[in-house]
Parts: structure tokens; sequence; C-alpha cells
């Protein structure tokens, strides 16, 4: 498995999915057509709680998944991102996507049963408003995952791309005794080379 960092896709805020959710509900209740308004309404409700969790879950879960597996990861690549951002952090925080995703669905089903069940104008708004109320918690709470997946992008991205197959060799040393240079000299990497410490700060491949 090559894992190749810089695809990862860009992770939205809680607000912007909050905002891509609720507006695709909008949109979808806007093309239910029904003679008969208990009808309509209700069918209007129950498609903007279902429309509303199913945007938001969906997009929870794709994100979890396009993120590579730590348990299907090589080695090389895991010590990188355990030394980059935590591998325990990593788990925790896609993890917790796919939580959010599991409790939108069934805040979904609940509130549309709810819906479905009356014939009454304010219990069945009652019940949109509460779903929403809901939907809007679970991504509050997945707020500040969202954040550490963001910040942990961009530094994951600068990662280079390691073919496993091909033989790999490390150069190491001490400060300032022209590791740099040896490599620029010797391969295709290219990267500054000055006569003080801690010039390179971060993983180079030739």
């Amino acid at each position: 498995m090559k894992v190749v960092w810089r695809d990862l896709i860009t992770v939205l805020t809680e607000d912007e999915v909050l905002d891509k959710g609720f507006s695709r509900a909008k949109k979808a209740a806007d093309r239910v057509d029904d003679p008969v308004k208990v009808f309509r309404v209700r069918k209007q409700l129950t498609r903007m709680v279902q429309t509303a969790a199913d945007v938001m879950s969906q997009y929870l879960e794709d994100t979890e998944k396009s993120w590579p597996s730590l348990d299907r990861m090589p080695l090389f690549d895991k010590s990188m991102v355990d030394a980059c951002v935590g591998c325990d952090d990593y788990r925790h925080h896609l993890s917790m996507l796919g939580w959010g995703a599991k409790q939108m669905r069934k805040i979904a089903k609940q509130n549309a049963a709810k819906i479905i069940r009356s014939a009454r104008f304010e219990v069945m708004h009652d019940a949109r408003k509460e779903a929403y109320g809901r939907l809007s918690s679970i991504m509050r709470r997945l707020g500040p995952s969202l954040q550490w997946l963001h910040e942990s992008r961009l530094v994951l991205r600068k990662l280079p791309v390691i073919d496993q197959v091909c033989p790999t060799v490390v150069v190491c040393g001490a400060p300032n005794v022209g590791k740099s240079a040896f490599i620029s000299t010797l391969s295709s990497g290219n990267m500054e080379v000055n006569h003080y410490p801690f010039t390179t700060k971060q993983l180079h491949v030739g």
C-alpha cells in the first residue's frame, strides 16, 4: 500500500458541514408537491430531516474512509504519522467521524417517525426543529476532531511518497556534517545547504 498524503481532501469545518446539510435539505423539501396540505407538509419535513442527516453523515463517512488506515499502512509511514501527529490521536479523531455519522442516521430515523405519526402541524414542525438541534449538537462535538484533521492534513501533506519496494538508504548523523550536501550531490534530492546547524528540518527524498 503506497500512501500519497498530498491526495488528502480538504476537511470542512463544522459550520460548513451544517450549511451543506441544511441547504440541501431545504432544496429537497422545495421539490415536494402534494395537493393535500397535511401530506405535503409531512413529506417536506420528513425529507428535510432525512436529507440533512444523509448529507452530513455521508460527508463524515467519506472523510473517514479517505484517510489511509493505520492497520494497512506500511510501518515506515505509520512511524511518520506517529512522529508528526500521533497515531492515537489519528485513530481517535477519525473514529469520532464514524460515531457522528451513526448518531445522525439514528436521529433522522427517530424524528422522521415522529413526523410521520402525527397529523398536527405543530408537532411535525417541533420534530423537525428537534432533529436539526440534535444534528447541530453532534456537529459541535465533532468540531475539535474536524479541526484536528484539518491541521494534521497540512502537516501530513508535506510527507514524501515512499516506495516500499525500492531499496532505501537513510542518511543520518550529527548536525552540520554535510548530510544535505552529500544527498544533493549523489541524488535528485533538492534541499537547502548552509553552514549552520539544523538547516534541514523535514524529511527529503532523492
